[in-house]
């Protein structure tokens, strides 16, 4: 499993309707093959951001499936107008690490 972080920046005065709005349509994205949760985080540094963190199966069911999917442009429709710029993906292990594999250290 992996985990999408996407970093969100909403339009100053719409973050109770964004906030609404997402949670009210997570379940679109839960129904995404692959899709295992979705999460909203307040920043508590910067006014309006969020992180917004799903679980997926696998980095090709967000990277390649889900964009092909009936969710994807539903999701979109659901968030896309509270976006102040375009947000910032990352994608991570959800494996901690504990110990390296690096055969040098």
């Amino acid at each position: 499993m992996i985990y999408e972080h996407a970093y969100l920046w909403i339009k100053a005065g719409q973050e109770h309707r964004f906030e609404r709005e997402l949670l009210s349509g997570r379940s679109i994205l839960a129904a995404a093959d692959g899709c295992h949760s979705v999460e909203l985080f307040r920043d508590v540094e910067r006014s309006g951001a969020y992180l917004l963190r799903i679980g997926w199966e696998s980095l090709a069911h967000h990277v390649e499936r889900f964009p092909i999917s009936p969710q994807a442009p539903a999701f979109a429709e659901v968030v896309e107008k509270f976006f102040a710029r375009e947000p910032e993906l990352r994608h991570f292990d959800s494996t901690p690490v504990e110990t390296t594999t690096d055969p040098q250290a």
